[in-house]
């Protein structure tokens, strides 16, 4: 049975089950603001810095998600609406000055050319995907975690297959009922992608990511979020998650302008 080392004790078959739905359970909450730099360090060359907004709140367990990049020397800003679930849905506004839906192979794209985070990573649909299978317990980022294998449903192998994906791979902190590291499986069970979270921080009574990074095992190319500010315990204007709000810039929203 996957990874178990001494200093975390592994779980038995009931616990696992009552460990993971406990987990689906505390998914939610009230809004949050980010703000922060996506970084994205290349295995050669030099290393792009962005700014980044993101806007996050809650559908009952399903994460809404507004990113709004700042990419010097472009005009306009780049926004994207994302809603996660088990069957995420996306929509970006263009340069054109259009709100377009995009479809499901595209949450595999990089948010911004040069940037390795997607709406895939950044939305885990596979944390709601049902067939999941313990897969031992160990110290994960100096956490110690629980693995978990997430299998995919029927209707998301094509999509995966076309990224050389066949499972992903996730440990969970057993003290905050948190993903720690996220891996994208192939078919040997090799990762070809990898999310970390590299720190967090403590705001009020609330934890939250600071730093969480994207490697890719065939580049080896690695993109960092980091979060420099946050404010979390919100209750955003609902019209900040509606995909028609997209051309309207968030602060307008956020004033009421």
């Amino acid at each position: 049975m996957g990874r178990t080392t001494r200093e975390v004790d592994p779980l038995d078959q009931s616990e696992s089950q009552q460990f993971l739905q406990n987990f689906r359970s505390s998914r939610g909450g009230l809004d949050s603001i980010f703000e922060g730099r996506l970084i994205h360090y290349p295995r050669r060359g030099k290393k792009v810095t962005m700014p980044v907004r993101i806007y996050s709140g809650w559908s009952g367990r399903a994460l809404k998600m507004r990113i709004d990049l700042d990419p010097e020397g472009f005009q306009p800003t780049q926004r994207f609406l994302f809603v996660g679930g088990s069957d995420p849905q996306g929509w970006a506004w263009t340069f054109e000055g259009e709100v377009i839906s995009l479809p499901p192979e595209d949450l595999f794209q990089p948010l911004f050319p040069d940037l390795d985070l997607t709406a895939f990573d950044l939305t885990a649909p596979y944390l709601d995907w049902p067939n999941a299978l313990y897969d031992g317990s160990e110290r994960v980022a100096d956490s110690p975690a629980h693995w978990f294998r997430f299998e995919p449903p029927t209707s998301w192998v094509p999509v995966l297959q076309e990224e050389g994906i066949v499972a992903v791979r996730v440990a969970l902190d057993a003290r905050f009922d948190a993903p720690v590291r996220v891996e994208y499986l192939d078919s040997e069970d090799n990762p070809v992608r990898s999310l970390e979270v590299r720190s967090f921080k403590k705001i009020d009574d609330t934890w939250i990511v600071r730093r969480l990074e994207g490697f890719d095992e065939r580049t080896r190319n690695r993109t960092e979020l980091r979060i420099d500010d946050a404010e979390v315990e919100l209750e955003l204007q609902p019209q900040i998650f509606l995909p028609s709000s997209l051309s309207i810039p968030a602060g307008s929203i956020l004033s009421g302008n």
